[in-house]
């Protein structure tokens, strides 16, 4: 499951969890509406676009398929003033109409952007610590521009806009391996795979956390899903196959990380 970051969905906060006073209710409720509004326009956008387009595949129509079929369930827990429900539905349902509109127009696969991000960002997190112990300012200077190009490139996810978040995870991942070469440093898969793995516990557990709390929905089985690709990949790493571990982790990360990122957004703010 995806819950789309540009929606407020976790300004909704505690207030879903306790009975609401008029006001609260009446906040909640004009905030869902404002978010089933925007997944409307965006399942019309998808809509034309695969019903024009003659090169719209099977891939394109399921998921037109799968974002009508949530928002219409979102609407009906709309209805029934379950707001969380009805707000992870329709967040869900965009997610769908969003990949639709990407096949059609034949812009990347979010999947596999969102996995090239992930692993753009474990080789960061092993280059800020080797690169501690280094001297050369130029290669300082370019671990630093490839941070900030990064955090774009996880902004432009968050977004949606998946082809402006490869362009930009690749400039800084080009970036980093510069500066490592500068440093004399070797990129260790065995090393890359044991952090990457220990990240996706660490996203995995507050994935958990975040369920056993605001549980609704399929995310139950996404958890599921991620967490058996998870002991693929530490199976993979057992038996020294590491870039399968690194790819495998990667892409538990995103499943686990999508169930996340309302969460990330609201405390950004």
């Amino acid at each position: 499951m995806t819950w789309r970051s540009a929606v407020l969905a976790c300004a909704l906060g505690g207030l879903i969890l306790v009975p609401l006073p008029s006001r609260a209710q009446d906040l909640a409720r004009a905030r869902v509406q404002d978010a089933l509004d925007q997944t409307d326009r965006r399942i019309e956008v998808a809509t034309s676009l695969v019903t024009e387009s003659a090169s719209a595949g099977p891939s394109a129509r399921s998921e037109l398929s799968a974002a009508r079929d949530l928002e219409a369930r979102a609407q009906s827990a709309f209805q029934a003033s379950q707001f969380r429900i009805a707000i992870v539905q329709t967040l869900d349902a965009r997610d769908h109409a969003d990949r639709a509109i990407a096949l059609v127009r034949g812009l990347p696969d979010p999947d596999r952007v969102e996995v090239q991000v992930e692993r753009t960002r474990d080789v960061l997190d092993r280059a800020r610590d080797a690169l501690d112990a280094c001297a050369n300012t130029r290669a300082r200077a370019l671990l630093k521009v490839a941070l900030d190009v990064q955090q774009r490139a996880e902004a432009a996810v968050q977004e949606s806009r998946y082809l402006a978040a490869l362009q930009l995870t690749r400039t800084a991942h080009e970036r980093v391996q510069r500066a490592m070469r500068l440093c004399n440093l070797d990129e260790s898969i065995a090393d890359m795979s044991q952090r990457a793995l220990q990240r996706t516990d660490d996203v995995l557990a507050r994935a958990q956390d975040r369920i056993e709390r605001d549980a609704g929905g399929s995310a139950a089985a996404d958890l599921a899903r991620a967490g058996t690709i998870q002991s693929q990949a530490q199976a993979e790493y057992h038996a020294g196959h590491f870039e399968s571990a690194l790819r495998l982790t990667q892409n538990a990360r995103v499943i686990a990380l999508r169930m996340l990122r309302p969460l990330r957004t609201s405390q950004a703010r």
